[in-house]
């Protein structure tokens, strides 16, 4: 194993670990500016672009409003507007990450049309029914958002609209997605319409989570 891939490693154990809202500013501060290099070089990152291209597999309307929640530097929302969405949104919890995102560009034009710092525990300071789209990588995962926010984030979304991401495996159940995602689907405030498990990293031995597209329908 190389240096950069233990360093890597290491970084991504210490983002699982997190056990306060201090340890996690301090690691996205200081993460930020090489977060990409950990990320893709060091770890051959793949959700970005596999979350990216099952969105554009059922939403066809490049003119579409996206959110991308969590953003992080903006992977996920590069890999929209390679594949030629034009209005994306950046919300996320670290204002040095979204500082990154803010200057990713594509064919020299910035990803994002707006930047929102954001903490998904508490309510969100944006309109109903605002958003056409959704994109969450890497989000849902070890102390990090729990479901609780599903609810919230739904209710940014128009009826019809679509929702990818994935959620790792060890907190699908005790993080509460799998109970929140079925009280939801019995509300008729989604539908499931691909759910399949797949691999994060291109090391991965085994799938680490679910990759997932929910229609919200209310």
């Amino acid at each position: 194993m190389s240096d950069e891939t233990q360093t890597s490693k290491e970084l991504l154990e210490r983002a699982y670990a997190l056990s306060s809202d201090a340890e996690t500013r301090a690691l996205y501060r200081d993460w930020a500016t090489s977060y990409d290099q950990t990320m893709m070089d060091g770890l051959a990152y793949l959700t970005p672009r596999q979350t990216a291209q099952l969105f554009a597999s059922h939403q066809k309307d490049k003119s579409a409003r996206i959110l991308d929640v969590g953003s992080g530097t903006g992977l996920a929302g590069e890999e929209l507007a390679r594949l030629g969405f034009e209005n994306i949104d950046a919300l996320d919890y670290s204002p040095e990450m979204l500082g990154v995102a803010r200057l990713r560009e594509t064919d020299g034009r910035a990803v994002y049309k707006t930047m929102i710092e954001a903490d998904l525990n508490h309510p969100l300071k944006l309109a109903s029914e605002s958003y056409d789209g959704m994109i969450a990588t890497g989000l849902f995962t070890h102390a990090h958002v729990g479901a609780s926010c599903l609810r919230e984030l739904f209710r940014l979304l128009k009826p019809n609209s679509l929702f990818a991401t994935t959620v790792h495996k060890d907190v699908w159940a005790s993080g509460g997605f799998e109970t929140t995602v079925h009280e939801l689907e019995d509300e008729g405030i989604l539908k499931t319409l691909h759910a399949r498990e797949g691999k994060y990293f291109e090391t991965d031995q085994e799938p680490m989570g679910h990759y997932i597209v929910w229609e919200s329908l209310k």
